[in-house]
């Protein structure tokens, strides 16, 4: 992936994260920090971005998926409910 496309990738999560009200350095933090599902998101939401995916409906069906995305913000690791 060239710096371009990584660009584009990057500015394509936060608008996810905005989108969902999660800090993006939070989710950094998170993905650095713990890893697991945190950094399972992180390339899922680059894979989306990469098939085209509108940022609607990849923010549409994390909301919909029991993943905790408010625990991002409280410095905790992502889980699910």
């Amino acid at each position: 992936m060239n710096q371009n496309s990584l660009k584009k990738t990057e500015i394509f999560e936060k608008k996810v994260c905005s989108y969902l009200l999660i800090d993006p350095k939070l989710f950094d933090l998170c993905v650095y920090k713990y890893k697991g599902y945190a950094l399972l998101l992180r390339n899922w939401i680059e894979e989306s971005y990469l098939r085209g995916t509108p940022v609607h409906d990849v923010v549409r069906t994390i909301r919909n998926s029991k993943l905790l995305v408010e625990q991002i913000n409280m410095g905790k690791p992502l889980c699910w409910a």
